[in-house]
């Protein structure tokens, strides 16, 4: 289910892989209708399916993931909040690139590559704000 309210797109994610070819849909239109550049969705939408794919494959969790997107003029910002069993406090974070050798553990270092800042809130589960500056360094 999504909806815009006060400008801001709000999608509950069910909890399946199926449900992110729709979701990206619904924020590239969002943000586009919102002007946002091409190259910037993409970025967005790259480091959100990681998190909102993290969410349904490790927190354990049967309920929605929560997603709300927010555009300003000169950024974006991405809640994606789970309420499954919390990241592992043993993943360092930022999290440093991932070894070429190993099967996954790419995710969050695209998050913080792609993103302008991203940082955990504390919460039930776990709840992931990011943010692309859609004109770094003040442009």
């Amino acid at each position: 289910m999504q909806a815009t309210i006060n400008g801001e797109l709000r999608v509950n994610v069910p909890m399946g892989a199926g449900s992110l070819a729709e979701l990206r849909w619904s924020v590239w239109t969002y943000l586009a209708a919102a002007e946002v550049a091409p190259g910037m969705i993409d970025d967005i939408l790259i480091a959100l399916h990681e998190a909102v794919a993290n969410a349904i494959r490790h927190s354990g969790s049967e309920s929605d993931v929560t997603v709300r997107v927010r555009a300003a003029r000169t950024r974006v910002t991405v809640d994606v909040k789970d309420e499954g069993k919390g990241l592992d406090p043993r993943i360092p974070l930022p999290p440093g690139p991932p070894s070429l050798a190993a099967e996954g553990g790419r995710g969050l270092y695209m998050i913080w590559s792609l993103m302008s800042s991203a940082r955990l809130n504390p919460s039930k589960g776990t709840h992931l704000v990011m943010v692309k500056e859609l004109f770094p360094g003040g442009t």
